[in-house]
Parts: C-alpha cells; sequence; structure tokens
C-alpha cells in the first residue's frame, strides 16, 4: 500500500558517518568507516571538557562564557565533519539542552557553528541509544545486562538482552547536578556525603524494584564518571578487574580525609584527571547509592555510549531497520489503530507528497514524517471520537516514543492535531521559523488525505491528480474522488479553512 521502499531505496550508503553528544559535562564527536557490508570502523575520536551544565543560572539560562566556550568546539568539531551530507551525521544534545530555558536561540547557533542540526533527545531516548552503544561492545554472555551511564545532568539505567533493551528509564542526577547540590565550593565533608546518600536513594526508589539485581545478571557501567572510578580502583590497587561498593566506599574515605577537592593531587587520588576532578564527588556519589539500592556486587565498564549507539542507530537507517518504525507500529497496536484504514490515507498522502515535494521545496526525508502521520492520525480514537485529534496529539507529545528526537516527536503530534476540523495560522508559531512550511505543507497533505477516505473503504486506492503553487493547491477530480457528494462538500469546507491560513484549494 505504500512506496516508502521506493524512496529509502534511492538514498546513497555513505562511506564515513559521524556522530555528535552534546552532554552536560562534555562534547564528544566520532567518526567511523563504514564498509559495503554495513561494519563500522573508528577513524577518529574528539573529546572536549566544555562543562555546559556548570553554565546553567538558578533560572537555567546559560551564561554567554559558557556559551561561547560550546560554540568554540562545536566550531571545531565541524571543521571535520562539514563537509559530510546531512544524512551522514547526527548530533543529539542531552540533559542540559532538555533544561535549557534559552535553548532554541543557542542551538541556532550551534548548528551554524557545526554545519549541521542538532536535536534535543529525551532522556528515555538518551538510555535507548546508551544501550545500543554498550550492547555492541559486548562479548557474547547469556543473559539480561543491567548498564547504568552516569552523564552531567542525568543519569540512565537500562535493562537489555542482547541488543534489546527491556527496561529503560533516566533520572535527574548526574555528576555535575548532584556536585553543585551537595559538594558546593569543592566541600568533601561527611555530612555532604550523608546528605547527598539519602536524596540520591529517594531519587532512585521509585525505578529500584525494577532494576535491582534479580532482574539482570551482569552490570555495566559507562560514562566518564564510571571510567574514572574504575582508574582510581586500579591505580589505588584496590580491585583487578571491575568495580565493587567496598573500593568505592574507600574512595569516598579518602575524598572525606581531604577535606575539599582544591587539595587534591596526584598522590592523594592516583588516576582522576585535573578536567574531571572538579565534578567527581557528585558522580561517585551517584554510583555508590545506584550499588547499595540495586544490589550490585560488581561492574565492569564499556567503552560505548550515547554517540557509538547513534552511529549503529545510524547504521541499520542506512539498512533500513528504523526503529522509528518499529515505534510507529507498536502504537498503533498498543492503541487499536485500524491499520488498513491508515494504511490508505498514508498511501494517498504519500502519492500526493510526491506530486508537490519539488514545487513545495520539501526534503524527500519528510516523506517518512508524512507515513507515520499518516498511521497515527486515529491514535486518539480508543479515547474518544470527537475530539480524537487532540487526544492522539497530546500523546504523541509526550510519550517516550524510541527512535524519535524531541523535535520529530512534536512534528509528529503537531500533524496529528491539525488533521481534521478547524485550523488556524497560529498553531504552526510554536515550530522554530524555519520548521514552519514543512510542516504546514505536510499537514495539508494529510488533511486532504483524510478526507479522502471518509468513507472508510477497506483497500480503496485513491490516488488524486495535484498540481501545486507556493500558496495553492489545484485537485483534478476522477470519477472515484470527484462525483461523491459527501468529498465534495468535505472539499468546500476544506478550501475555507485553508483559506483562513493563506492557502488556496481548487477542485
Amino acid at each position: 500500500m505504500t512506496n516508502m521502499d521506493n524512496t529509502q531505496n534511492e538514498e546513497t550508503f555513505p562511506d564515513m558517518i559521524a556522530a555528535v553528544d552534546l552532554g552536560s559535562n562534555s562534547f564528544h564527536m566520532v567518526v567511523a568507516r563504514v564498509d559495503e557490508q554495513g561494519n563500522i570502523s573508528i577513524v577518529d575520536q574528539l573529546k572536549e571538557m566544555v562543562r555546559l551544565r556548570g553554565g546553567l543560572d538558578a533560572q537555567l539560562n546559560l551564561n554567554e562564557e559558557v556559551a561561547q566556550r560550546a560554540l568554540d568546539c562545536l566550531q571545531r568539531f565541524g571543521d571535520r565533519v562539514r563537509h559530510l551530507d546531512a544524512s551522514a551525521v547526527r548530533a543529539v544534545g542531552t540533559n542540559t539542552l532538555r533544561t535549557m530555558k534559552n535553548s532554541r536561540g543557542f542551538l541556532g547557533k550551534a548548528n551554524k557553528a557545526l554545519g549541521h542540526r542538532i536535536e534535543i533527545i529525551s532522556g528515555y531516548e538518551e538510555a535507548r541509544l546508551v544501550y545500543l552503544g554498550v550492547s555492541h561492545t559486548l562479548a557474547s554472555e547469556k543473559g539480561r545486562h543491567l548498564v547504568i551511564d552516569i552523564g552531567g545532568g542525568s543519569t540512565e539505567f537500562i535493562i537489555g538482552k542482547k541488543f534489546e533493551p527491556l527496561e529503560l528509564e533516566s533520572l535527574n542526577i548526574g555528576s555535575v547536578s548532584m556536585t553543585q547540590r551537595f559538594f558546593p565550593d569543592g566541600d568533601l565533608g561527611e555530612d555532604k556525603w550523608r546528605q547527598a546518600d539519602t536524596a540520591l536513594r529517594l531519587e532512585i526508589m521509585p525505578i529500584q524494584r525494577r532494576f535491582q539485581a534479580g532482574n539482570w545478571k551482569h552490570a555495566i557501567g559507562s560514562s566518564g564518571s564510571i571510567k574514572a572510578t574504575r582508574k582510581i580502583i586500579q591505580e589505588l590497587g584496590l580491585e583487578k578487574f571491575g568495580i565493587t561498593l567496598d573500593s568505592m566506599l574507600q574512595i569516598r574515605d579518602k575524598l572525606i580525609r581531604l577535606g575539599n577537592i582544591k587539595n587534591l593531587n596526584e598522590i592523594s587520588l592516583p588516576g582522576l584527571k585535573d578536567d574531571r576532578a572538579p565534578v567527581y564527588a557528585g558522580g561517585l556519589a551517584v554510583l555508590i547509592s545506584a550499588f547499595e539500592a540495586l544490589q550490585i556486587e560488581r561492574m565492569t565498564v564499556s567503552d560505548g555510549a550515547v554517540r557509538e549507539g547513534l552511529l549503529y542507530d545510524m547504521l541499520g537507517r542506512i539498512k533500513h531497520e528504523d526503529v522509528r518504525d518499529r515505534s510507529v507500529l507498536d502504537l498503533m497496536k498498543r492503541f487499536k489503530v485500524d491499520a488498513r484504514h491508515a494504511a490508505c490515507v498514508e498511501q494517498t498522502a504519500l502519492h500526493c507528497f510526491e506530486q508537490v515535494r519539488k514545487e513545495w521545496d520539501i526534503q524527500k526525508k519528510n516523506a517518512h514524517t508524512l507515513a507515520w502521520a499518516a498511521k497515527l492520525h486515529e491514535l486518539g480514537m480508543s479515547i474518544t471520537h470527537d475530539k480524537h485529534h487532540l487526544h492522539g496529539a497530546y500523546i504523541l507529545k509526550y510519550a517516550d516514543i524510541p527512535g524519535f528526537t524531541r523535535r520529530r516527536q512534536y512534528w509528529l503530534s503537531l500533524l496529528v492535531k491539525t488533521h481534521r476540523k478547524r485550523l488556524e495560522t497560529d498553531v504552526f508559531e510554536s515550530l522554530p521559523e524555519e520548521d514552519q512550511p514543512t510542516v504546514r505543507y505536510l499537514s495539508i497533505l494529510l488533511r486532504l488525505s483524510v478526507l479522502f477516505h471518509r468513507a472508510r473503504i477497506d483497500n480503496q486506492e485513491i490516488l488524486p491528480e495535484i498540481e501545486a503553487s507556493t500558496d495553492s493547491l489545484y485537485i483534478k477530480c476522477s470519477k472515484n474522488i470527484g462525483e461523491q457528494a459527501l468529498l465534495e462538500a468535505d472539499l468546500l469546507q476544506e478550501k475555507a479553512r485553508l483559506n483562513k491560513i493563506g492557502f488556496k484549494l481548487y477542485f
């Protein structure tokens, strides 16, 4: 029922891909070569300690000094990947960019510096990507794995088996945020650790039952804080392999005796790098609390993280194994969407898209977004019929949907919200200015495709001929769509509705 496969087959297979992770503490970039069999080999890695989280004030605004430091870093990253095609680069922002108040203004400058669009991802999506990156570094051990990734602003908890995440969670507890909260001015007093442990155990409590020992076989750590802890343990000779609670408590005791992080030197805590030291206490406190709450006896460490997960996620899309397709199908099943009707609407929408995309200057990849919206346009029908477009939009706006960035998920929400009934110009003004024309055009195509299939005749093929200009659309009505009195009445009503947003419809 769909020509999506044809759209995908025309995509080129890049021989070089890159992933950029704008973390709360450090920015990372990894560049990899892809061979003809789709195998990845890393050719370049860059890391800079930007401390983005440390630049947020009490109102969550980013100060100019840290913003400029971040932009300078992205400019250097951009010098390495700016020549690559947009489809070969994925750049994502995590916890700090999720919470930052002025993120849109900063992102505009950041996109320009990097030369590629940066997407903000949810904590749930961050957890999925972490597991994807870690799982590709593991030996073929049987059983479930617990993966913990401590970032600057959040910590992700995942239980998975092989390459499939089974449980995903993201908590707003990170090395930078916890250091700022419990160890201000570098104070490492015993009472500070006690306060941190109590607060962190309360944060972990809601997920404790799902992630505690017994639900997994192996515990694996990822991120700078955990790698630093392993390094310190090895340098001190506390453990030969991995991390244990006892070894971390010994490190904590050393820090308490130190009194203040400013007193740290290579002799007092070997293995801890200078750039990690200012935020290490918060990261160690999170890891100790996680060990205690989840009854972890021993943890090994993986080099995989979000950036590696991005590479493998890109590879999956190149191979036409897009997790977003699976997520959409899961939503359809969960909310009992009429799949046959959705397929008919999708076919018509994509047929119309191909006829107008050049005239409307819509990127070909947006056919995927239109197809997903067509599949999900009746998502809210299981809640109510009259306002199902509003309920469906709400679900898509706030649900954790694997594979989707916040931007693309909001597009879907807006398309479902506007696929029926009245349409106002200001509904698209919540989007960044550069996104508004595309989403507006996709909404018009979806609205018309839904109208064409109002009769809900299973497997009815409706492929209208249309011609487009910048602000108008002409539908050449053939017998199978133009002589239905109900449809003609709908099109007249739709003509009036589109006219309110400055768009003309002819048929």
